[in-house]
């Protein structure tokens, strides 16, 4: 006889014993951690780390946290409501309290507050002066250590006003004179970012993970969870305020983003490049948060490199899974080519794939490429534009 867990699977009676001690080891070492964040009057209660700990300890525990917090393994069906707004709103003091702590600059001001609050009578270990209404410390300067309380969860905001699209196009190609494709300069950084996805069947997710650069316009994160160019993911992160649109006075920075890019899976992760939207989200959302979303069409100069031709031809397109597996095959036809890919309309591609195989029998053409955007044309055919791997297309 087996034993059945709502919405997973069958479990021998062994299992689903074992399954049940360490759902329960997992819940009471989650109600401590939970109860200390909730008690805890300064950043270092919150991290559980001393005032003397080095940025080592200090990132180390953060990491630790986060993975209480947000473990890999499922549990998300069994997770009470009461007890999933606590863990969101102690991943924000989380965050907040890392933003400060992991900057040099910051934490010195920060040791100089609570140095101050030590000096006075007795008390809470931080002035009441200091205190915003969620604990946070607030110091003279607005937008350093600002006081502001974060941002609710994706799940609080009211979505159901009017949204209103905020500007993504800030700075022109044109005004800059390297040979630099980007709008704006990117910058190498690892920040936390918890990101928040739709699925069509399975609903809402959540996952954790570190940015690999930054700049004004978006950020490139390594996801695990499979996403698809043209969905919208909502990410909460400390982004510096200079490369802010909104949200200035808050310690975490929460936009929703376009998926631009996806890269194929290395060792369990996809390399993903998302483009910041706006704080709201885009039209249509509501009704279909897993719907792929055209981008606003770029007015400013071509930031190809290569230049792109009309050019038909007939081609074969095989699809393949991150194991190279087989998945199907076509005959279709290119719209336009540059040497370094390609756009072919009249695709039946399956809905999930990682790279495909172009050949091109009359230019005695076969080469690996990686899907950069698929959508449907006003004609009703589906189109997928793609970026060769190791070769070029024959001029």
């Amino acid at each position: 006889m087996s034993t059945s867990i709502p919405g997973e699977f069958d479990l021998t009676p062994a299992l689903a014993e074992s399954v049940a001690v360490q759902m329960s080891a997992y819940f009471l070492d989650l109600e401590g951690l939970l109860g200390r964040i909730d008690s805890a009057t300064t950043y270092y209660q919150v991290l559980g780390v001393e005032r003397t700990d080095g940025q080592d300890i200090i990132k180390a525990s953060f990491q630790r946290t986060l993975n209480l917090l947000f473990p890999d393994y499922v549990i998300g069906r069994q997770t009470p409501a009461d007890i999933t707004a606590r863990i969101d709103r102690a991943y924000q003091k989380v965050s907040q309290a890392f933003a400060v702590l992991a900057s040099f600059a910051k934490r010195k001001e920060y040791d100089g507050a609570l140095s101050s609050a030590s000096n006075t009578a007795a008390g809470p270990s931080i002035p009441t002066a200091l205190l915003d209404r969620s604990g946070g410390v607030r110091l003279n300067r607005p937008n350093h250590l600002a006081a502001a309380a974060v941002a609710a969860d994706l799940g609080q905001l009211d979505l159901n006003r009017i949204p209103q699209r905020g500007a993504v196009y800030r700075e022109s190609h044109a005004t800059r004179t390297s040979d630099n494709r980007r709008r704006c300069e990117r910058f190498k950084l690892s920040i936390p970012v918890r990101v928040t996805g739709h699925d069509r069947r399975n609903g809402k997710w959540h996952e954790m993970a570190e940015t690999a650069d930054v700049s004004r316009t978006g950020i490139s994160i390594r996801l695990r969870k499979r996403v698809k160019p043209g969905t919208v993911l909502y990410v909460t992160l400390p982004l510096p305020n200079k490369l802010r649109a909104h949200g200035f006075a808050e310690q975490s920075y929460n936009v929703y983003t376009l998926i631009r890019r996806v890269e194929p899976p290395r060792q369990g992760s996809r390399a993903v490049g998302v483009e910041f939207i706006s704080e709201h989200p885009p039209n249509g959302f509501l009704d279909k948060p897993w719907a792929v979303f055209r981008p606003k069409r770029w007015g400013g100069s071509d930031r190809r490199r290569p230049d792109r031709q009309e050019q038909f031809e007939q081609i074969r397109i095989d699809y393949f899974d991150e194991s190279m597996r087989l998945l199907a095959q076509e005959e279709a036809r290119t719209e336009n080519v540059s040497r370094s890919g390609i756009r072919v309309s009249g695709t039946t591609a399956p809905a999930e794939f990682d790279l495909v195989m172009i050949s091109c029998p009359r230019l005695k053409f076969e080469c690996m490429a990686t899907l950069r955007s698929r959508y449907m044309g006003k004609d009703g055919r589906e189109r997928i534009c793609v970026q060769f791997v190791d070769k070029e297309w024959p001029s």
